[in-house]
């Protein structure tokens, strides 16, 4: 008798023989994959008990299978479990926010492969795994479980219900998985405000951001913090444009076209100066005056809003609302960046992980670097890391450095953390007057 039903998914077949081997030498019916597509039809066919998933595969990775497992009904509950390599630290984080059981890291031992497939597998069991992708939160919801209430009252249908044992009892259903995806469609045609709202600190932005994209939802996602908000428009569930306001300079569309070298620093100032009064659209202004081709203008356009969904995920309070827009204005949809909530929420969170290596050897934008005595000798140094280090004077502080080379903060701060890590240059805790200081979140 079958210990279990497992399928497994990865491209490399020397894994799935040995995973394939291991498993059935147990005692677990196994099917493998070779690749990520076709996975549904396959899982529906098998009806695994536990999926195990390859994190990185070409076409097809594995937080696609998730949400493709995740988004049909009959394999909804199943729990899945990463394959990662050693040494990603994006994994974690996105087994939290995606809702993966676990995860397991190749080259893994038989008995730890054996040890993680019947914990779970008991585990789940035992209990109902909880919905994956689309895992109700009760903080995303409630107000607008709170104006649906008041639409029911008004409307006599539950007007001697009390308004607060009604909201109970909806939020209670709401929890339920066999309807959760439902309470989520109705709430967000609930007129009376943004369609979601929240704060960072209840509802991770991750979050909302996975929420929208496996509802394939159309409209604006606006967050702030302090005097800077950031405006995320989607179509469909993916990102067509980003654009801010009050945003560090360095993520200024002008100041990205002139990082690319697209333009000279004068001839930026020179038309920022005419712009003043005007309400043109600057990327427009830029192709008609012939600094940058559309081409060039769709490359830059499509990094500033990479980058700031980058800074937004790196906040660690603020508020957002999500505004409901079937139609979107035609500047949003001029151009198609193809861009995914995954693709992003990847980066971005690698980003996150990499800011906490840099600032355990940089930990203030005031600290003035150095070059090590004889730290340079009989090194070889790329043509950034070499920039880098030719402004390192022992005068300039680390924000000095970052704008005299000017490619941008994470770029400047990425590499002179590599170049202390390799103690080729040094820290001193001093900070020349009137610069400005550290870049935490």
């Amino acid at each position: 008798m079958s210990l279990g039903r497992v399928l497994v998914i990865d491209d490399s077949h020397i894994v799935l023989r040995v995973v394939e081997g291991v498993l059935v030498k147990a005692g677990y019916t196994v099917h493998c994959l070779d690749q990520g597509t076709d996975v549904v039809d396959n899982a529906v066919r098998f009806q695994p008990d536990l999926v195990l998933v390859d994190f990185a595969m070409p076409d097809v990775n594995g937080y696609d299978v998730c949400r493709a497992l995740g988004e049909h009904a009959l394999l909804e509950g199943v729990p899945i479990v990463i394959m990662s390599t050693k040494g990603d630290p994006v994994v974690d984080k996105f087994v939290r926010t995606m809702g993966v059981v676990d995860h397991i890291t190749k080259p893994f031992a038989p008995a730890a492969l054996l040890a993680v497939v019947e914990h779970r597998l008991t585990k789940s069991n035992r209990e109902p795994t909880q919905r994956r992708p689309t895992e109700f939160n009760a903080q995303l919801v409630t107000p607008q479980l709170e104006r649906l209430a008041g639409v029911l009252r008004e409307s006599g249908v539950f007007e001697s219900v009390q308004h607060e044992v009604l909201v109970a009892e909806m939020l209670r259903l709401s929890r339920l998985p066999h309807v959760a995806r439902a309470v989520h469609d109705v709430l967000l045609t609930i007129p009376g405000g943004p369609a979601m709202s929240g704060d960072f600190t209840m509802v991770p932005i991750a979050e909302v951001m996975q929420l929208l994209a496996l509802q394939r939802q159309s409209g604006f996602l606006i967050a702030r913090r302090d005097q800077v908000v950031v405006s995320i428009a989607m179509k469909e569930g993916k990102v067509r444009l980003v654009t801010g306001e009050n945003i560090p300079n360095e993520l200024l569309l002008g100041n990205i076209v002139v990082r690319e070298r697209l333009m000279e620093p004068k001839d930026l100032e020179v038309l920022l100066n005419n712009r003043r009064g005007t309400r043109r659209l600057l990327g427009a202004q830029l192709v008609r005056l012939g600094y940058v081709s559309r081409e060039e203008l769709h490359n830059a356009l499509r990094r500033q809003s990479a980058e700031l969904v980058y800074e937004l995920i790196r906040w660690g309070r603020g508020s957002f609302e999500f505004e409901r827009a079937e139609a979107l204005p035609p500047e949003v949809l001029e151009f198609d960046f193809d861009l995914t909530i995954d693709e992003l929420l990847m980066e971005g969170f690698r980003r996150v992980d990499e800011w906490g290596l840099i600032e355990t050897a940089i930990p203030s934008f005031d600290d003035v670097p150095f070059q090590t005595p004889g730290g340079a000798v009989d090194r070889t140094f790329t043509e950034t890391e070499a920039t880098v280090l030719a402004a390192v004077d022992g005068r300039r502080s680390v924000q000095e450095i970052i704008d005299v080379v000017g490619s941008g903060t994470f770029q400047v701060a990425t590499l002179l953390y590599r170049l202390v890590a390799a103690r080729v240059v040094s820290l001193r805790a001093q900070a020349p007057e009137g610069v400005v200081g550290s870049r935490k979140a």
